[in-house]
């Protein structure tokens, strides 16, 4: 790294690439705290915790979001400067981030506003929606650079540092993913002037189309680009985030979080599943032009969406079912004990055929595109 005195004040030199690398894992940490923070705020919500702005869950949304807001800032000077790296494809994700990061800048305040005059407010309130619709392009904005920016670095050490940092943010944009569709799956949306709650039997298809959908293609991209074991690891932070955010916070759900626990065993077969390296030949073969590894993986993480929704998911099908009167954090235990048995047969077998389309989808629509060589400048003035 060169140094240099520029009208009296120390500069320092580094290549675009360089600080676009350390930008975009600093964006990654920052999806990792938006979305854990939400999560966690929800949580309060249902607990009934004392509600103001001024929350350490919102601190965790906005500090978040404040350093994805940072990185794609910085990162934009730097394109200015260097016409060569816009033609790159990763710098869209800069762009993306700056798109995200202001939706929710300026749906922080109107969500102030929205507590002022109406209180305490639903999971869809149009400010909540608002949020999280940036919160869910910065996502996909950093997984998206991170994935791209890859063939450009030219050390090894900063590869392992891109793929690395890839798996929080496919976490952070599963999660966050995931937090989308519960806005318009949960009955959590029952404010104090406003019902935004959906028909009970629409809460409940989207959460059984679309959640499975999402779990195998993430699942099956993560592990195509990260490789053995990585998707496995996306699954474990997913989960963690899940236990710190959802069901530590209260003792009543703690029972069931050994089996929560255990999701991560259908997560590393599926993965060694996706693996080539011990793939036998029957796997090998293909249906619909796909390598049955794929369908059977997609399959298998689609199938477990409505354990891995736990705690929150099961408030669906309560509703569903006819449990209109129940308290979330305290009565779902043994409503979801109950309804098991009717619930897990139905998720399973609708669940599996999503995870199969989005098996499908992953592998033909979410693909690699060549993309031209960094060849400017290497150093930042």
């Amino acid at each position: 790294m060169k140094k240099e005195r520029d009208h009296g004040f120390l500069k320092l030199k580094m290549c675009p690439l360089d600080l676009s690398v350390i930008l975009l894992i600093v964006a990654a940490a920052g999806s990792i705290l938006q979305i854990g923070g939400t999560s966690w705020d929800i949580t309060s919500h249902l607990l009934q915790l004392p509600e103001t702005f001024f929350t350490p869950s919102h601190t965790l949304l906005y500090a978040g979001i404040g350093l994805l807001a940072l990185s794609s800032a910085i990162a934009l000077r730097i394109f200015y400067k260097n016409k060569e790296i816009r033609r790159l494809s990763f710098t869209i994700s800069f762009k993306m981030l700056i798109v995200g990061s202001v939706i929710s800048l300026v749906a922080g305040p109107f969500d102030y506003l929205w507590h002022e005059l109406f209180g305490i407010d639903g999971l869809l309130s149009p400010t909540h929606l608002t949020l999280i619709t940036g919160m869910l392009i910065n996502s996909i904005a950093v997984v998206l650079g991170l994935a791209r920016i890859a063939i450009h670095l030219p050390s090894i050490n900063q590869k392992k540092m891109a793929k690395a940092a890839l798996v929080p943010a496919f976490a952070a944009m599963w999660f966050t993913m995931i937090w989308y569709t519960y806005a318009f799956a949960l009955p959590f949306s029952d404010g104090e002037h406003f019902n935004f709650n959906l028909n009970p039997i629409a809460e409940s298809a989207i959460a059984v189309f679309a959640l499975p959908l999402i779990n195998a293609m993430v699942f099956v991209t993560a592990s195509k680009t990260l490789g053995r074991y990585g998707a496995s690891a996306v699954v474990a932070i997913l989960i963690g985030l899940v236990t710190i955010t959802n069901i530590l916070p209260s003792n009543q759900l703690m029972p069931l979080l050994p089996g929560y626990l255990a999701l991560i065993l259908v997560a590393i077969f599926s993965d060694l599943i996706l693996n080539k390296s011990i793939m036998t030949k029957q796997l090998k073969s293909k249906i619909l032009g796909l390598e049955k590894s794929v369908l059977l993986a997609g399959a298998l993480v689609g199938s477990i969406f409505y354990i891995l929704g736990y705690p929150m998911l099961p408030t669906t099908f309560a509703v569903f079912m006819g449990y209109y009167d129940f308290d979330p954090i305290d009565d779902i235990v043994p409503i979801f004990v109950n309804t098991l048995p009717a619930v897990l047969p139905f998720t399973i077998i609708v669940g599996a055929i999503m995870g199969m389309v989005g098996g499908i989808i992953s592998e033909k629509k979410i693909q690699s595109k060549p993309d031209v060589r960094y060849s400017g400048p290497t150093d930042l003035v």
